[in-house]
């Protein structure tokens, strides 16, 4: 065990060990630019890089599980939100619906968009689609063979509801 003559060396010893601390904690941080640490050049300003982004579970009920979501801005329980989801091929998105409108920008991946009627339309690559609030159910399937990944931008609170049939 160490004994400290000087308490100034016993000081400058435990201040070393705290700034090793900030900084081993420090490197399992989330990387800078990541959706959880964004960059920013001044107020209400969001900057991600996609390469960085930090995937979750995207849990709703009623959504079948594998879909991936990386919120990039704002929180989906309030107004507000932009993020971005990832879906493996052959995923669908069941017919629902839901009070915010809904745009979204599909970035990769063939895609189809079925209407409430059944009416299938099947996209190639990238769309934009964008829906009012309280439109009619609308379901989407995934048609690729590696992920499709769309930014997702709601103006209410999410709240998607999957109709029963």
């Amino acid at each position: 065990m160490l004994k400290f003559k000087s308490c100034k060396l016993k000081k400058l010893l435990q201040a070393l060990c705290l700034f090793g601390f900030f900084i081993v904690s420090q490197s399992n941080a989330h990387p800078l630019g990541s959706n959880l640490n964004p960059i920013s050049f001044g107020s209400d300003q969001t900057i991600v890089d996609i390469t960085k982004l930090i995937w979750f579970p995207l849990e709703v009920e009623g959504l079948p599980p594998g879909a991936e979501i990386a919120v990039l801005r704002g929180d989906m329980e309030k107004a507000g939100s932009e993020s971005i989801l990832r879906l493996p091929p052959g995923y669908v998105v069941p017919n629902h619906t839901h009070t915010s409108d809904e745009l979204y920008v599909w970035i990769q991946g063939a895609f189809s968009l079925i209407s409430y009627d059944g009416k299938k339309t099947k996209f190639d690559g990238p769309a934009y689609v964008s829906f009012p609030g309280k439109a009619p159910p609308h379901a989407l399937v995934c048609e690729n063979k590696e992920p499709c990944i769309l930014y997702l931008k709601f103006s209410r609170p999410f709240d998607v509801e999957f109709p029963r049939n």
